[in-house]
């Protein structure tokens, strides 16, 4: 038998083995210890008032029309499941602020919000399965020493179903690491938060599959889940995000996934790392999306080939003009070995394809990763697209190198921030924007001065990182090998001058 100690006026209504509580404006007080136990629905109206210091077990409907005093901390809502008893009922608080709450419900049963609700102590899952469905409502724990426990462990007893638009709100007050035990309906993916700041505030956050920000548009490896994390009242916020989704998310491979971040229109990759099944991801915005997918390396740069500048400051586009810039990246074969990439058509403004890999920070040898893109007549490389340059795979801080299939390389003298690029990285300023290998001497320059820009070396018909024409190995070999492989040509004969070599990379 259930305990109760009572101070009312109660309108009970009994329906077989079930039992409805309304009260139409009594007063009711349940006392430690005591226990109101409900086994379909609970309806305060009116001016009736509940004050609960003791336990509250309901397995039906919960809904506050009138006024429910509820001690901090002390009383206890305690949804169950009964024979006979509604599986998923919902819960509409009144804007009134309940203490504990415990989802004791089985089978997977569900509690749906019916509108907001918040908690002002904790919030524990003990029954199977048990799920607290939010829907367009905000579930908000007021208590920033509030906990969110399972028995055993969600998703085995339950978490927080994000289903709509209302996400899983918590207080906090400054610095603070914050975990959102949230996920769909079937899949526990919650989202922890380590944050610094200050003042008091709040962090809400919800997870989904539809509808998602779209990736980039050539990213191969990503996944299909986003969370939305809100922060309200932290001064000077900062968050590390470290989201969990489940293994039917990730298309591709997963060591490629990286965590990222979406606002102000573009995707971010500050803090941008991985775990198992985690995407990480940091970020100062207090609205953002967090997911995953390749990361990408951002740069703005700036160079010129020295055999496509003839004179002034602008490339020739003769390739452009007479169609011979293929749509496919001619860098997939050696000994560039590129990743094959296509591009939907060639900008009116292009002189040719160009290859930048990134390098590793420590060890400029190391390729981390390669990009084709292409680069325009006034020195400006893009994307393959013509957008700004992204550099697929790459790292968060690396050296730059320049490839082009008839010119010698460069890269820079130093590692590039990735991430947040400072600025324009113009390599026709001066042979100090690349890097000068240290057995280069005088009359062997980095890069070739035409006119007042600071050009690649001409030449490199071979692809070996020099330029020669006496000896073996010469470029003379390769040029005349290419045309005379050519079947509308027949003979040829030139002399070259002789130009020194300088290794570069």
């Amino acid at each position: 038998m259930h305990k109760i100690n009572l101070i009312f006026t109660l309108l009970l209504i009994s329906v077989g083995l079930s039992a409805q509580f309304v009260n139409n404006g009594a007063t009711v007080t349940i006392q430690s210890g005591a226990t109101l136990g409900v086994e379909t629905d609970i309806q305060n109206n009116g001016t009736g008032t509940i004050t609960n210091n003791g336990t509250i077990e309901v397995s039906g409907n919960f809904t506050n029309a009138g006024t429910a005093v509820l001690t901090p901390a002390v009383g206890l809502v305690k949804f169950i499941s009964v024979t006979g008893s509604p599986a998923n009922v919902t819960l509409n608080t009144g804007g009134d602020v309940l203490n504990n709450v415990e989802m004791a419900k089985t089978s997977s049963n569900t509690v749906t919000l019916a509108a907001p609700a918040s908690i002002g102590g904790n919030l524990s899952f003990t029954g199977a399965g048990s799920k607290v469905l939010l829907g367009a409502n905000d579930l908000t724990m007021t208590n920033a020493a509030g906990t969110v426990t399972a028995t055993t462990n969600h998703p085995t007893n339950g978490y927080v179903v994000t289903d709509g638009t209302g996400k899983f709100v918590k207080a906090l007050s400054g610095s603070a690491t914050v975990a959102h035990q949230i996920g769909d309906a079937t899949n526990y993916t919650p989202v922890s938060n380590v944050v610094t700041g200050s003042g008091a505030g709040t962090l809400g956050a919800r997870v989904y599959t539809s509808p998602l920000q779209s990736k980039y548009s050539d990213a191969t490896d990503y996944i299909n889940r986003e969370w939305n994390v809100v922060a309200a009242g932290i001064g000077s916020y900062t968050n590390t995000m470290t989201g969990t989704y489940v293994a039917g998310d990730a298309i591709g491979s997963t060591s490629l996934i990286k965590g990222c971040t979406y606002h102000t229109g573009d995707w971010q990759f500050a803090g941008s790392g991985s775990g198992t099944n985690q995407v990480i991801a940091s970020t100062t915005n207090i609205d953002v999306k967090l997911s995953g997918q390749n990361f990408y390396g951002k740069a703005n740069l700036k160079a010129y080939l020295a055999g496509a500048l003839p004179s002034g400051t602008t490339m020739t586009t003769t390739l452009r003009t007479n169609n011979l810039i293929p749509l496919a990246s001619p860098y997939s074969a050696a000994p560039f070995n590129a990743p094959a990439v296509t591009a939907t058509s060639i900008p009116a403004n292009a002189t040719d394809w160009i290859l930048v890999e990134v390098r590793d920070a420590s060890t400029p040898a190391t390729v981390v990763s390669q990009t084709s893109a292409f680069i325009l007549n006034d020195g400006t490389i893009v994307n393959m697209d013509g957008q700004p340059l992204r550099l697929k795979n790459a790292v968060s801080s690396g050296h730059i190198a320049l490839k082009h299939r008839n010119h010698l390389d460069i890269r820079t003298a130093s590692a590039l921030d990735l991430v947040n690029p400072p600025g324009l990285k113009d390599f026709s300023l001066g042979t100090s924007e690349a890097y000068t290998d240290e057995i280069a001497v005088a009359n062997n320059p980095n890069m070739k001065l035409v006119g007042s820009l600071y050009a690649l070396w001409a030449g490199n018909a071979n692809n070996d990182d020099r330029i020669r024409y006496s000896g073996s190995g010469t470029d003379v070999n390769a040029i005349s090998s290419a045309v005379l492989s050519n079947p509308l040509n027949t003979t040829f004969s030139s002399t070259f001058p002789l130009v020194a070599y300088h290794p570069q990379m």
